[in-house]
């Protein structure tokens, strides 16, 4: 059977997690192009920011240098890419920070951080270094490629013997500290103590693929990067990698433009593909997960059901009653229609507003986009019959129905934040015309939404001609979180809840209702 082919995220998460022993999700793991080296924090939980190449130009901007548009220089980039993983993973895997929570009190922060620094890259070394051997002597080639391009320092290098580093008079006695700082907390701070007293011995430099704790960095201009020459699974791992990185924005440009071609007239300032956090959406599913359980085990009595030879109970699967079985606290819906009866296609677009008007009850509206993601994925049958936005004053693609619920999507769902305007008439409008390519014979919008629109004058007259729009399209619309004022605006509407279980339950009400028809 064929192994399924990775995207390019969950490839870089795979190595990642695998090198660190976590279990996925198990820390804030963030890819973002927002930042220009990676950055950890350990304040609370541990957070994680390994940085995305972004294009300038023809090249490709990374960690302060730059790569052509080619396969060899990309291939530096991503051999680069790796260190950063391996060595964030590293310390994932070995670094404990709170020991240090008592010893940093009443001291200077930038040097405690450097020494700490300083510390935990040498237990960290001896965890590459006798984890995988090859791995270990590409990231000294990398690095001994770095030092001799930037004439930096080698006081931070992965080379733990270098003498400048120990250039004590008690030399002895911190070797002896250094061998045994991972087993005993008093020595780790001993070794810690030594160290700020004797800062100066401390580089400044840091290299690009090691951890910074502030988002804030200083924008670099770039300079070329020197040819690494990887070898082994090393390097196996960079094409992999570099493969996969251009066959999503190959696809990512394919998609946005589709839904660039359909914006005129409409008054978005943009339309993007957000990168995802996939913790915050493993959050979420946790919270949510005692209705999801109930979800998948009303998917598998309909399972269970399929395979009883009871010739009354088969036929097509009826997905408005298993919708309606999933909500539902008994478990007698008959789930099937008989044979003769013809089972209709439908594509749904599913579209969240994540503007500032939401923000009281935006957890919910994040909670109930989860369980409606899982649903559609277990009940549309192909990934095609679905796609799920967000919208402010930007249109924000979740996922279009060329994409697949996976890793990388539910990441994206993970990132929802609220913010910006309403731009609710120009978010129906552009969903609409994304359907009217559809050749599925019904077509819904279920919109999660309050109801108030903001952004340009005149706007709510807008969403009444849009709503009206509709109808000639026929496109069917169901707003989901309404209050009493706004649900007016909508034919098919369902009020807000308190409870993530019953609003669930009322959109099913809604959706059988027009379903029906």
């Amino acid at each position: 059977m064929k192994e399924k082919e990775s995207s390019f995220l969950e490839l870089a998460e795979s190595i990642f997690y695998n090198f660190s022993q976590i279990k996925p999700g198990g820390l804030n793991l963030i890819f973002s192009k927002r930042t220009i080296f990676p950055v950890l924090k350990y304040d609370s939980k541990l957070e994680i920011t390994i940085p995305l190449p972004r294009k300038q130009n023809d090249k490709y901007l990374f960690e302060g240098m730059l790569y052509g548009d080619n396969f060899n220089e990309r291939q530096n980039l991503w051999c680069l890419f790796l260190t950063t993983i391996y060595h964030l993973a590293a310390h994932a895997c070995v670094s404990r920070y709170s020991t240090y929570d008592s010893w940093k009190r009443s001291k200077t922060e930038d040097v405690c951080l450097r020494v700490i620094d300083y510390i935990e890259d040498i237990s960290i070394e001896r965890y590459i270094s006798h984890t995988d051997s090859e791995i270990w002597q590409n990231m000294q080639n990398i690095e001994r490629r770095l030092m001799s391009k930037t004439r930096r320092n080698a006081s931070k290098s992965l080379n733990v013997e270098n003498p400048k580093i120990f250039g004590l008079s008690n030399e002895e006695k911190i070797k002896k500290i250094r061998t045994n700082m991972m087993s005993k907390n008093d020595d780790v701070i001993l070794f810690a103590n030594l160290l700020y007293k004797n800062r100066e011995i401390l580089s400044r430099e840091i290299m690009p693929y090691c951890e910074r704790h502030d988002l804030q960095q200083m924008l670099e201009t770039g300079q070329k990067s020197p040819d690494f020459e990887p070898h082994g699974s090393f390097q196996e791992n960079a094409v992999k990698l570099d493969n996969l990185w251009l066959k999503d924005e190959q696809l990512k440009l394919k998609i946005l433009g589709k839904y660039k071609k359909n914006l005129k007239d409409l008054n978005f300032d943009s339309v993007v593909i957000p990168r995802g956090n996939f913790y915050n959406f493993l959050q979420i599913k946790e919270k949510v997960s005692p209705l999801l359980r109930k979800i998948h085990q009303q998917m598998r009595m309909v399972g269970n059901n399929l395979d009883d030879p009871r010739t009354d109970e088969r036929g097509y699967l009826n997905m408005q009653m298993v919708i309606q079985s999933m909500a539902s606290e008994s478990q007698s819906v008959d789930v099937f229609e008989r044979d003769e009866i013809r089972r209709v296609e439908e594509a749904w677009v599913i579209l969240i507003d994540n503007s500032a008007s939401m923000g009281l009850r935006f957890e919910q509206i994040k909670e109930f986009t989860v369980c409606i993601s899982e649903a559609a994925n277990d009940l549309a049958g192909k990934s095609d019959a679905w796609a799920l936005f967000s919208f402010d004053n930007n249109f924000k693609i979740l996922k279009d129905f060329e994409e697949k619920y996976d890793h990388e999507v539910q990441a994206r769902i993970g990132s929802l934040k609220n913010n910006g305007l309403s731009l609710l008439p120009d978010a129906i409008e552009l969903a609409r015309r994304m359907l009217l390519n559809d050749a599925r014979e019904r077509k819904y919008i279920f919109l999660i939404t309050d109801g108030h629109p903001s952004g340009y004058e005149k706007i709510n007259q807008h969403l009444i001609k849009i709503t009206k729009k509709l109808d000639a399209s026929n496109v069917l619309l169901i707003a989901i979180g309404v209050s009493k004022s706004t649900s007016k605006r909508f034919r098919n509407n369902v009020r807000g809840s308190s409870n993530v279980g019953q609003l669930v339950a009322k959109f099913i009400t809604a959706y059988k209702a027009v379903s029906s028809d």
